[in-house]
């Protein structure tokens, strides 16, 4: 028998124009001008602002936006921001885009954006999604209003995996290895082999099993060694930056001036961009059609977001970075030898926001100091206790232990228990479990694993 029930529930949804707000606010600036340049392309309405223009400006009411209207300026000049741009695209012939901004290019609806956007912002340091799946459909519902079914995130995974690095978001080695495979220009009979020996014999190419393999595939030594050749080329940590071949341009500049810190954002951020006075015109001419000004007042709305959007982006990054600089004082006036433990939490309460509006502006942002350039999130770290009862951020206790083991005797590594010794007389209070998880994290080997020969 069926019944009829009526049920209320209460859904926090978000507009599209909030959803592109906070897609705003998470990508960098040389993303943004992307973005503003695709806008120009798309919104009649939208125009370019030239330093030629005599025309006087639109008050705000109007809805005019000026990159440099109310904000810090860095004393980048236009000319090395053009020069920037061209090197970018030159280079190797084409410009390089983070995977954030292959994302966005891609044409994909709201709500794969979303979901892309949640994956890519919850990888470690390697490149690696180590979030349940189930975790990050809680995370879109909680943040967006909207459910993420299993199936809907493993196919946007699936395009995740395909972006530059390829095998980006790979759950395990395994995967990571199997997608660039996948996507590997090799004959189809070793594509096949390869993929077998890494989804079933993982444990003996893991171990270097090489005559068990060459059984287990029924192919010769030599075929076996072909095969690890071709997978040696794979990347298995497709996150980690090449600085070397990628050029990171800061978005936040923080300079010493007169003893006080100073924080700005840099310029850039693409072309500066206004509402067309003749479309306006032409909306308040009564000789316009009625459907002309219904589709004129729809693009005018639609600008008139977009340029307060950006405005608010570069509102909030700037409270953000000044109450990172706050916080993390010592460290800046140190040139970065006092970092202090800090949670995005402790910036969302600060500046009275939400945790996830600080997690969109650190993310992929970087600032440069007058001792180094470093990303946002950097500045974000647990802290640890020393015998002296103070504070210290993890990363100092991390950075501590591996100029132990840079200074160490190689043909006598440091075991984690003399490890742990020398940490403790140097005042931090750690346990021997603890050297050897950080020692891990650096991705540094086990003392056995460290020795060298010395003649």
């Amino acid at each position: 028998m069926l019944k009829h029930t009526q049920n209320q529930t209460l859904q926090q949804k978000l507009s599209p124009q909030a959803i592109q707000a906070q897609l705003l606010l998470a990508i960098p600036t040389i993303a943004l001008e992307q973005e503003i340049k695709k806008q120009l392309e798309d919104n009649p309405v939208l125009e370019e602002e030239s330093d030629k223009d005599n025309e006087p400006e639109l008050n705000p009411d109007d809805y005019e936006y000026s990159s440099d209207n109310g904000y810090s300026q860095s004393n980048y000049s236009k000319e090395n921001s053009e020069a920037r741009t061209e090197y970018l695209i030159n280079k190797q012939s084409k410009q390089k885009e983070s995977p954030i901004e292959q994302l966005y290019s891609l044409g994909l609806d709201n709500r794969q954006t979303i979901i892309g956007e949640e994956i890519l912002g919850s990888l470690d340091d390697d490149g690696y999604l180590r979030r349940d799946i189930k975790d990050l459909s809680n995370g879109i519902s909680e943040r967006y209003g909207f459910n993420a079914e299993p199936d809907e995130i493993e196919s946007v995974l699936g395009i995740v995996q395909k972006l530059d690095p390829v095998g980006i978001a790979s759950r395990d080695l395994k995967e990571c290895l199997s997608v660039q495979l996948n996507e590997m220009a090799i004959g189809e009979k070793d594509k096949a082999l390869s993929l077998k020996m890494i989804n079933e014999y993982f444990d003996e190419f893991k171990h270097k099993h090489f005559e068990k393999l060459s059984k287990l595939l029924n192919v010769s030594l030599e075929k076996v060694n072909e095969l690890f050749e071709i997978i040696h080329k794979l990347n298995p940590s497709p996150g980690k930056i090449d600085s070397a071949a990628d050029y990171i341009f800061p978005d936040f500049i923080v300079t010493k001036i007169d003893g006080r810190l100073v924080t700005e954002l840099t310029s850039g951020g693409g072309p500066k961009v206004r509402l067309s006075r003749k479309y306006i015109d032409l909306l308040n001419s009564k000789n316009t059609a009625k459907d002309t000004k219904e589709f004129l007042r729809n693009k005018i709305d639609s600008a008139r977001w977009f340029i307060n959007a950006i405005h608010s982006r570069r509102t909030t990054m700037l409270e953000v970075m000044k109450a990172i600089v706050k916080r993390q004082k010592d460290f800046f006036e140190s040139n970065g030898e006092n970092l202090k433990p800090m949670f995005e939490k402790d910036i969302a309460d600060d500046i009275k926001m939400d945790v996830s509006t600080v997690s969109r502006v650190v993310r992929g942002k970087y600032v440069q100091t007058d001792f180094g350039i470093f990303e946002l999130k950097y500045f974000f770290s647990g802290a640890m206790h020393t015998i002296n009862g103070e504070d210290v951020s993890n990363k100092t206790v991390k950075q501590r232990i591996k100029d132990l083991i840079e200074s160490e005797n190689k043909s006598k590594p440091l075991s984690d228990d003399k490890l742990c010794e020398l940490m403790n007389k140097s005042g931090f209070r750690v346990a021997r479990r603890t050297v050897a998880k950080y020692r891990e994290a650096m991705k540094i080997p086990k003392a056995t694993l460290r020795r060298k020969i010395l003649l």
